[in-house]
């Protein structure tokens, strides 16, 4: 009797306990509030439980607001499993950017276009159709154009054909394809300026050409290039892998001497038309605004998705060293991280006071850092740089590491309701006086 009184009472002293540690259990993992990236997007909860060391900066918080992520343990999935990997990505942020520099530029454009004889409208081949500027169309109005696409070494071959005959078809163009940084098929702009000159003398006794088109398209490079050809000299712009770094409108520089012919390089101008969200992301991925403006965690979210339902995903896994493919993003990010010693500043106080609040380590947990150094293999998330790990993953698709992609539908049926639904700047203006 009394031994049975015993086993009763330690039963409830169990069951409290396993109530009261459970409870504070799911206190200590419950999964923070979803936004709307994604429908499932949400942070790992196993990853909460296992690395409570809190981060010393916004890096980790920003998964749990946006990023479709499993277990943190989650692995690589193997090939026949990228049937279950997600097909549509869910995004709702727009863009907003228009720097003071644009507008004078877009300004100047329009005073000036009685100076210009041609214009050379340089879009991303990566994103044919969302790298066209509906405000090209109303500011320089009927000027002879010549439109050059360029970083064709970074997007699908197979887009060129349909492409060519849907600009064709619906906007009376016809593309020249480059690679600027080589040099692949600028002689074909030069030929088509002297032509010009050559069949009407007197029309142009010198050619005066600029150059347009949104940030980071390669229009510098484009210039350069055409300068090495013409005149046999280096570079006179400078170029970088970021946008905006032309910021005002140059002065014209010689590219041939007989005819007598000159370019004008002008900013970047983006076009604040851009309604899409998604059409935001194509032209952040492909390096046409301030990485700062969107959350590099989400664009390289969207790049996993593009990547996974590509003929890419079969090079990208051995580009970053992945088992295999994976369609979830942190577990990618914490891998970059951890392989490239992507790791938080520990020298500040914050950092510190945060590591001391959660006690000492277990002993089959995560390990502080020795000495001040960390081993990023055996480190805690919380100590992982995951944006610096996001911007890697982007510049690596900038580069081409993943093997040329284009981000734009470019099946026939799609260029053509994306060509016959833009209409210019002036024609939206008019259509909103006459309602």
């Amino acid at each position: 009797m009394m031994r049975s009184s015993v086993r009763r009472s330690g039963q409830r002293l169990l069951g409290s306990m396993g109530s009261s540690m459970a409870h504070a259990q799911q206190q200590r993992i419950a999964p923070r509030p979803l936004c709307r990236v994604h429908a499932s997007c949400a942070l790992s909860t196993t990853a909460a439980a296992a690395y409570p060391l809190a981060a010393p900066s916004s890096a980790v918080d920003g998964l749990a607001k946006g990023i479709r992520s499993s277990s943190s343990k989650a692995s690589a999935a193997p090939m026949d499993q990228a049937e279950t990997f997600r097909k549509e990505f869910v995004y709702d942020k727009h863009i907003f950017w228009y720097p003071s520099h644009q507008t004078k530029a877009l300004k100047q454009l329009h005073n000036g276009i009685h100076h210009i004889d041609v214009v050379v409208e340089v879009r991303d081949a990566r994103v044919p159709i969302t790298s066209i500027n509906r405000q090209f169309d109303a500011v320089l109005g009927n000027r002879d154009r010549i439109v050059v696409y360029n970083k064709v070494d970074l997007a699908n071959p197979n887009m060129r054909k349909p492409l060519t005959e849907a600009l064709g078809r619906f906007r009376n163009e016809v593309p020249i394809f480059t690679c600027a940084d080589r040099g692949v098929n600028a002689k074909m702009i030069l030929d088509a300026a002297i032509a010009r000159c050559r069949d009407h003398p007197e029309r142009y006794p010198y050619l005066s050409m600029v150059v347009v088109g949104i940030p980071n398209v390669g229009k510098s490079s484009l210039i350069n290039s055409l300068r090495r050809l013409g005149v046999k000299k280096g570079k006179v712009t400078a170029v970088g892998k970021t946008a905006g770094v032309t910021t005002a409108i140059q002065n014209r520089v010689k590219i041939y001497d007989d005819p007598p012919i000159y370019l004008v390089d002008t900013p970047g101008i983006f076009d604040p038309h851009v309604s899409s969200p998604i059409e935001g992301l194509k032209i952040s991925l492909s390096g046409g605004t301030r990485d700062r403006l969107t959350e590099e965690i989400h664009v390289a979210d969207y790049l996993l998705v593009r990547l996974n339902n590509s003929a890419c995903i079969k090079r990208y896994p051995s580009v970053l060293g992945l088992d295999g493919p994976t369609d979830d993003i942190y577990t990618v990010l914490k891998h970059i991280c951890r392989q490239k010693n992507y790791l938080l500043d520990t020298r500040g106080r914050l950092f510190n006071l945060s590591a001391a609040r959660a006690g000492p380590p277990r002993a089959d947990g995560p390990q502080p850092p020795q000495n001040g150094r960390l081993d990023p293999l055996k480190v805690a998330d919380s100590y992982l740089d995951i944006d610096q790990g996001a911007r890697f993953m982007l510049d690596q698709y900038r580069e081409g590491a993943f093997g040329p992609l284009t981000l734009d539908d470019c099946s026939p049926a799609a260029l053509e309701a994306a060509l016959t639904g833009i209409n210019t700047a002036k024609d939206q203006d008019e259509e909103e006086e006459g309602r």
